[in-house]
């Protein structure tokens, strides 16, 4: 019997890397992960597990058509902050003026017009895409974020589908990733630290009384993937694992680690002066708007993994604060 092939943009990825392992658990198909350099030895772990390596770019719309051919899923992403840390962004920032992060906005949105029209270009055999994607900022908070571009280019894909292409759109599901629950390892400034009284102190440039969305995306999104290949197209789901307060969150890694930990809000100037080239801008951004409007902007048509008819196995923010080493505990 011929497998059914799923082909992952981003193996060598969090996101594309889960949705990898997630279906060679399940077995029955065959995997093809497409990376820029085969070679390399995040990619070739994959080729020993058995995994069919494509080379094929996300800017390079032709080599992601031939990668996708025959696909019976597909799974797209695109990876804003690889971008703003490419050499080549850099160097046009510095020698336009414009900041990174607008460079690497207008580099995500092609990114994702590339895959949106390579997949189409498949649609015949295909059964099911599925798109990371984030929420619209500018439209959900009616234009009082405008910094939030690494949300806002994400969801850019999601127009152009809808508008260009209404085959592929009846058999596409969007996912919005959660709030990594790994973030803090990228920025100090996110991170419990010890004060001279001996608790904790955790501040964040954002209501600390607004749910969010948290999730450790190399060990979960697999399996939301997973569920939206096997549940009716259409689903706008919001992946996570706890759906969790920064206030709560702090009380909980105190709990566990024996001390006190308190949320205290940051403010946004902190963040826009330690982070230079308008990163520090789009981080507050971000923030204030998943205080304000939710992660996913409050957008009635989402989903949560429980409204999905299949089993979802998550990992919680406490078993992810139980099994992390911290600094400074």
């Amino acid at each position: 019997m011929t497998k059914k092939i799923i082909t992952i943009v981003g193996v060598t990825g969090n996101q594309g890397a889960s949705v990898a392992d997630a279906f060679i658990k399940e077995g029955g198909w065959h995997i093809r992960g497409i990376t820029r350099d085969p070679s390399k030895p995040s990619s070739q772990a994959w080729a020993d597990k058995g995994v069919e390596l494509v080379k094929a770019d996300v800017n390079d719309a032709a080599s992601l058509k031939t990668a996708f051919a025959g696909s019976t899923v597909i799974f797209g992403v695109t990876d804003f902050w690889g971008n703003v840390s490419d050499p080549t962004a850099q160097a046009l920032a510095a020698s336009t003026g414009r900041p990174i992060n607008a460079i690497a906005y207008d580099t995500e949105v092609q990114q994702g017009r590339n895959i949106v029209d390579a997949a189409n270009a498949t649609v015949e055999t295909l059964d099911r895409f599925v798109l990371s994607t984030l929420s619209p900022t500018k439209k959900w908070s009616k234009g009082k974020y405008t910094h939030n571009l690494h949300f806002d280019g994400k969801w850019e894909a999601v127009e152009y589908l809808k508008a260009t292409y209404p085959d592929l759109d009846k058999k596409t599901s969007y996912l919005q990733v959660g709030l990594y629950m790994t973030n803090w390892k990228a920025s100090p400034l996110a991170t419990p630290t010890k004060q001279p009284d001996g608790t904790f102190l955790l501040r964040i440039a954002t209501d600390g009384d607004a749910p969010v969305p948290m999730v450790e995306a190399r060990r979960d999104t697999g399996k939301f993937v997973k569920a939206l290949v096997h549940v009716e197209p259409g689903k706008n789901l919001l992946g996570f694992g706890s759906l969790i307060s920064w206030n709560e969150f702090a009380a909980v890694w105190g709990k566990i680690h024996g001390v006190t930990c308190r949320f205290e809000r940051l403010d946004r100037k902190v963040l826009e002066e330690a982070i230079p080239g308008g990163i520090g801008e789009e981080i507050a951004d971000m923030f204030e708007y998943i205080g304000d409007f939710g992660y996913d902007g409050s957008d009635p048509s989402v989903v949560h993994y429980i409204d999905l008819d299949v089993e979802v196995p998550v990992y919680t923010v406490e078993e992810y604060i139980k099994g992390e080493v911290w600094p400074g505990v």
